[in-house]
């Protein structure tokens, strides 16, 4: 009866918490990788942002096996650049949609004039979609409820303490 009582309560707790979270929205990873640079080389990338929303770009300097000499990086659409070059680091960008073109650069040096860079592209759109978190707690509780109600009005069913215990004398 205790378990039972247990139970009922983490179920209310568990519905409540469902219903009082509010909707979670999702992030794009547009571009995320990590590559190496010899010698003095250029990169791009372009993506076509389906609406407004705010662009988060984090490149990378890895020290392995010696930190590039320079890293830099600019955004633009077809009409120009959106910001100044920016170096290693991450900034955020508020864009309205269309295409976009990411270019980064760099030098690299040491004995193997060889060096390694990361960069990561995420968009989060200012209109995002809600995904639908909370119907899939109350399901659960919905489940737990019936089977402690299933298991209660069962007739033949025998509680733990009915049970002879094993290697009793």
């Amino acid at each position: 009866m205790k378990l039972r009582t247990i139970f009922s309560t983490c179920a209310i707790v568990l519905a409540g918490m469902a219903t009082a979270a509010g909707p979670a929205a999702a992030s794009q990873v547009l571009y995320d990788s990590a590559g190496f640079l010899q010698g003095s080389q250029t990169f791009e990338q372009s993506f076509n942002i389906t609406g407004p929303g705010t662009l988060m770009i984090t490149l990378s300097n890895v020290t392995w096996p010696v930190p590039l000499a320079s890293l830099n990086m600019v955004l633009g659409t077809s009409s120009g650049l959106l910001a100044p070059e920016m170096g290693a680091g991450s900034q955020m960008f508020n864009v309205t949609g269309g295409p976009l073109f990411v270019q980064w650069f760099g030098t690299a040096q040491g004995p193997l004039d060889l060096g390694v860079y990361s960069m990561q592209v995420v968009f989060d759109p200012s209109t995002a979609t809600p995904v639908p978190l909370p119907p899939s707690i109350l399901l659960l509780c919905s489940a737990l409820l019936a089977l402690l109600a299933w298991k209660g009005l069962k007739p033949g069913l025998k509680s733990d303490r009915s049970l002879p215990i094993s290697g009793a004398a």
